[in-house]
């Protein structure tokens, strides 16, 4: 039995070898380009459109597509060049989509035969996108820190950043201080932060850091030294004023600044100060001491004592001071 060939250019060399034909030429019949305005497409022509479409597809240079017409069909591939391109759009397409990513952290996973590609990130990069997911999750977090965070990297990319649960009351502690540093009359007591995964969800005075705010607050811009937050204030809406007490202390060391009789402590809030139609005034046995002696200065003759002064009450409800004695001659 002889053999035969099997391919139609092998069968057409065999047959100018024999002399059945004249070459080896394959002559193509009118009837399989009817229209007559363009050849027949080649093989190489097909190749080359093959090449171009895969090119454009994965956006490379066309050089870099092989292609190899081969028995069952034809065999497309990437040459090094273009693998190489292929893989750096790749990683770039990978970091622009997930967060804290870079290009240096991609392995693309190209296949070069089945121009594939499955990008992920490789174990050993993985500590560096957890870093630098934390300072840039910090840089832009007031109060947290890089090392209040902890980042969940997969081959996918960053699964999950959030403040660890044991770091919590430290960035708390923080926002306390920070919210107390801003405040001339706050102390970080008087915060409360709470904070979750996702960060500080609250910070705020609590009540009781409210009053002890307003009373430093009332000790710094009042004569009084000390202020207590519960019995000394009330509710004046969303803030507080003295209570009536702590207005009779505010009332008498007043008085006893601005009246040089009275040394600091002499007035009695309870005994020596009373209430008015326009605030608070001195009782009378204290008015009519001051009274006494505004008089006596002005007097040379006698000296003038509180039991010489009769006090008559305004309409305001305050005090006027009359004098009245008999001059001997």
């Amino acid at each position: 039995m002889t053999d035969q060939p099997t391919t139609a250019r092998a069968q057409r060399r065999q047959a100018a070898a024999t002399g059945a034909e004249s070459d080896a030429v394959d002559r193509r019949s009118p009837r399989s380009n009817p229209g007559g305005s363009r050849p027949e497409t080649t093989s190489r022509q097909r190749q080359q459109r093959a090449a171009r479409e895969i090119a454009d597809d994965i956006e490379i240079e066309r050089d870099g597509v092989g292609t190899v017409q081969r028995m069952d069909g034809l065999d497309v591939f990437l040459r090094s060049p273009g693998e190489a391109e292929f893989a750096r759009g790749i990683r770039r397409d990978f970091a622009s989509e997930a967060d804290f990513v870079d290009r240096d952290d991609v392995d693309a996973g190209v296949d070069p035969e089945a121009i594939t590609a499955e990008p992920r990130i490789p174990s050993d990069r993985r500590d560096r996108v957890a870093g630098r997911a934390r300072r840039e999750t910090a840089r832009d977090a007031e109060f947290i820190e890089d090392d209040d965070l902890r980042a969940d990297v997969s081959r996918f990319g960053v699964e999950s950043i959030g403040v660890a649960e044991d770091r919590r009351p430290a960035v708390a502690g923080r926002a306390a201080r920070g919210l107390a540093a801003e405040d001339p009359f706050a102390e970080p007591d008087d915060f409360s932060v709470d904070v979750s995964a996702a960060g500080i969800e609250a910070a705020g005075l609590t009540d009781t850091g409210q009053r002890r705010r307003a009373g430093r607050q009332f000790e710094q811009e009042t004569p009084l030294s000390a202020v207590d937050p519960t019995d000394d204030l009330v509710r004046d809406g969303d803030a507080f004023a003295l209570a009536g007490g702590a207005q009779r202390r505010v009332a008498a060391r007043e008085f006893e600044r601005d009246i040089d009789l009275f040394d600091d402590g002499t007035l009695d809030p309870d005994g020596d100060i009373r209430a008015t139609d326009s605030g608070f005034g001195l009782g009378e046995d204290r008015a009519a001491e001051v009274a006494a002696a505004d008089i006596d200065a002005q007097i040379d003759e006698f000296d003038v004592g509180a039991d010489d002064i009769e006090l008559e009450e305004t309409d305001d409800g305050g005090f006027e001071a009359i004098f009245e004695r008999e001059v001997e001659r």
